[in-house]
C-alpha cells in the first residue's frame, strides 16, 4: 500500500488553460460567498491547492472587480492580515440605461420650464467633463470634440467654428422629447466650453442640418 502523502491538486504555477482557470476562480468565489471573507491561505486550505495559486486567481478576480480586499490589523506587530470578500452579485437581466434616460427626460418635460431645465442638466454635465478633461483656453474646443466622441456623438470639426454631430446617443427619444434632447446637447457643449474657459461658445444647434447629422455653430464671446 502506498503511504506517501498525496500531492496538492494544484501547484503555484500559472493555470494550464483558461477554462481550468475559470473553474478555479468560480470555486474561489463560491467559497468566499460561503464564508463571507477569507485570507488566501484559508481559501487554499479549503480548496486543497497551493496558496500562490489562489493569490494568482485572486489578483485576476480583484482586477475584474469580482472580489475586494481589506487589510485588517491583528493588533500585533507585523503586516496586517489581508482578507478577501465577494461583493453582492448583481441581479441578472439587461441593463436599462435607456430607462433611466426616459425617466429623467419625462421629469424634465413635466417641469415649469422644460427647455431651461434641459439646458441646465446638459450644462452641469459639460462643466464636469471640462474639469476632468483639463483642456483649457484655445484647446477647449479640441477637448469638447474628444468628450463628444467618447460619448458617442461621432463629431467632426469644421473651420474651428462648426461641429457636425453624426450620431445621436439619445435618438430613441427624439420622437417623444426631440426638443429637450437638443436642449440637453446644447447645454452639454456650452457647459464644457464655459468650464474650460474657452473664448468660444455655442451660438446655435440645428437639428438635422443634413439628413444624417446635426450642426452646432460656435462664436467668439
Amino acid at each position: 500500500m502506498d503511504t506517501r502523502p498525496k500531492p496538492r491538486s494544484d501547484s503555484p504555477t500559472r493555470p494550464a488553460s483558461t477554462s481550468a482557470g475559470g473553474r478555479r476562480r468560480s470555486d474561489i468565489l463560491r467559497l468566499l460567498r460561503e464564508r463571507t471573507s477569507a485570507t488566501a491561505v484559508e481559501l487554499a486550505e479549503g480548496l486543497d491547492v497551493h496558496p500562490n495559486t489562489v493569490r494568482f486567481h485572486l489578483g485576476i478576480l480583484e482586477r475584474d472587480g469580482e472580489v475586494l480586499r481589506e487589510a485588517q490589523s491583528a493588533g500585533t506587530p507585523g503586516r496586517p492580515e489581508v482578507r478577501y470578500f465577494a461583493p453582492p452579485a448583481s441581479e441578472p437581466g439587461p441593463r436599462r440605461a435607456d430607462l433611466l434616460a426616459e425617466i429623467l427626460l419625462a421629469r424634465i418635460a413635466s417641469s415649469a420650464n422644460p427647455a431651461a431645465e434641459a439646458v441646465d442638466a446638459g450644462y452641469q454635465w459639460g462643466t464636469g467633463e471640462a474639469a476632468r478633461a483639463q483642456r483649457r483656453g484655445s484647446s477647449a474646443v479640441d477637448g469638447l470634440i474628444d468628450a463628444l466622441r467618447e460619448s458617442g456623438f461621432g463629431p467632426t470639426l469644421e473651420d474651428r467654428t462648426q461641429i457636425d454631430l453624426h450620431n445621436c446617443p439619445l435618438r430613441e427619444f427624439l420622437s417623444a422629447h426631440g426638443r429637450l434632447v437638443c436642449a440637453v446637447h446644447s447645454g452639454m457643449m456650452t457647459g464644457f466650453l464655459d468650464g474650460a474657459g474657452s473664448s468660444q461658445t455655442v451660438d446655435s444647434l440645428e437639428a438635422f442640418a443634413t439628413p444624417t447629422s446635426c450642426r452646432a455653430r460656435l462664436r467668439r464671446r
